[in-house]
């Protein structure tokens, strides 16, 4: 037995050199792949194929990273200002038209912004957002049982948009 390796150490032997090369050529076809996808010519940025660089879910496009965080304040400031209107039967009395008025204010500022830069997102961001903005205005103007079924219907559209604009933002 003299210079002969045991057979156990010899399957280890085995195995490690099958990972190694496994290892080696699974790196090797990376390599090849990278440096296809950024060959001269290629549109796309380092390390991203064409066809990936095209087909950037809006959620991870720039444009509608900063349209999204542009509209970040107005969204907090309505949706708190619909937390009293939401929380009581009938808004009414003074107590009651200063809380449409405040998300009729709200409603109005999120509803002058600008147009996401992706139409789909754009859509389902103002989903219920003008039924919203009327619900307030009736509340305002006195109807309150009106106003709140308006700005009830315009939650329950906001609510039923937030899945699909969740999976827009992602691609799919």
């Amino acid at each position: 037995m003299v210079g002969q390796v045991p057979s156990r150490h010899r399957s280890r032997r085995r195995m490690r050199v099958a990972l190694i090369t496994g290892a080696v050529l699974t790196i090797a076809a990376i390599s090849i792949g990278v440096a296809s996808d950024n060959a001269p010519g290629s549109a796309a940025p380092a390390g991203i194929s064409p066809a990936a660089a095209a087909a950037t879910p809006p959620g991870l496009q720039p444009s509608v990273q900063a349209w999204l965080k542009a509209r970040e304040k107005g969204l907090i400031e309505l949706n708190n200002a619909l937390v009293p209107i939401v929380q009581v039967d009938h808004p009414s009395g003074a107590a009651g038209k200063a809380a449409c008025a405040r998300v009729l204010a709200a409603a109005r500022a999120m509803s002058g912004r600008a147009k996401a830069p992706d139409a789909r997102v754009d859509t389902l961001a103002r989903a219920g957002l003008a039924k919203i903005e009327q619900g307030a205005a009736a509340c305002v103007a006195g109807d309150a049982v009106g106003g709140k079924q308006l700005i009830t219907q315009g939650l329950a559209e906001r609510t039923a948009a937030t899945e699909p604009f969740d999976d827009t933002l992602e691609g799919e």
